[in-house]
């Protein structure tokens, strides 16, 4: 009784702040449980990553044409740094949003996390958030073999590996919302996943995967190089290997800072009239 009359004679800033608190519990509490399911899948977890070396089948065709010499300002050491971070670059912004968010939809197993007091899709920004250090563990070995073996390491300037974290933060969270709206299509379309194909079809090819953005011909790789598949990988590992530095570093954040409010906004959208869609039809 006493609790109750405390709560109902607290001011609003006060309220606010016991709001906050609670909610850092929780988010807590999440983060705790989604590290040991990270942890306790850690097999399947390296499994996967080991699907999504691509990167690293890249370096082995870039690093042996850059024997005969230089592309484009690329030797073979370079090409070597550049495809490790690209693969250590793309499990540290790695998402799985897409998949588990159609499925919760298409099962009606969303209804369960909209009665929780966490937003859905806090649940699964925390979930991707506590397998990174999972991620980081498993693959940052498989960099420093190849690293071992090929040769390449090179890192940016002391001002370039500051921003790095920031780039890397607003790559996450670019591909997380990508995920977020095509997931988001399942409210109305049978297999958003399908969708999502597409878009990892031309992640591959845009984002520098596959080869340096730069090494586009003249014209075609300024295009490619403001697009989002770049903002989402490739700037942050030409960061890091200090590929950019001054005025184009503060040009690559400031498309990701973009990209990231557009598809931020549009997720937002595409969620609010998803679930009111959702809950039309009883589920």
């Amino acid at each position: 009784m006493a609790d109750r009359e405390d709560r109902t004679q607290r001011t609003g800033p006060e309220r606010q702040v016991s709001r906050v608190r609670h909610l850092g519990r929780v988010l807590a509490a999440l983060w705790r449980l989604s590290l040991a399911e990270a942890v306790a899948y850690r097999v399947s977890m390296l499994m996967w990553i080991l699907t999504t070396t691509f990167p690293l089948v890249s370096l082995a065709l870039w690093a042996g044409l850059a024997e005969a010499g230089p592309i484009g300002g690329y030797a073979r050491a370079d090409f070597v740094a550049y495809f490790v971070a690209a693969f250590l670059v793309r499990q540290v912004t790695a998402s799985w949003v897409v998949w588990e968010l159609e499925s919760q939809i298409r099962s009606g197993d969303l209804s369960t996390l909209l009665m929780r007091p966490v937003h859905p899709l806090l649940h699964h920004a925390m979930q991707n958030l506590a397998a990174l250090p999972v991620r980081v563990a498993l693959a940052l070995p498989i960099g420093i073999l190849v690293l071992a073996l090929a040769g390449g390491l090179q890192v940016g300037g002391a001002g370039a590996l500051l921003v790095a974290p920031v780039a890397l933060a607003l790559a996450w969270s670019i591909t997380l919302n990508v995920q977020i709206c095509v997931g988001a299509l399942a409210f109305w379309l049978t297999s958003s996943s399908s969708l999502f194909e597409v878009w990892l079809g031309l992640y591959l090819v845009l984002s520098g995967a596959a080869l340096p953005t730069s090494l586009y011909p003249a014209g075609l790789a300024e295009v490619v190089r403001a697009l989002p598949f770049h903002a989402a990988l490739g700037f942050p590992v030409e960061l890091i290997i200090g590929r950019v530095e001054g005025a184009a570093i503060a040009w690559g954040l400031a498309l990701q800072v973009v990209w990231l409010a557009v598809f931020a906004g549009l997720s937002a959208i595409l969620w609010r009239r998803g679930v009111r869609a959702y809950g039309a039809v009883g589920a």
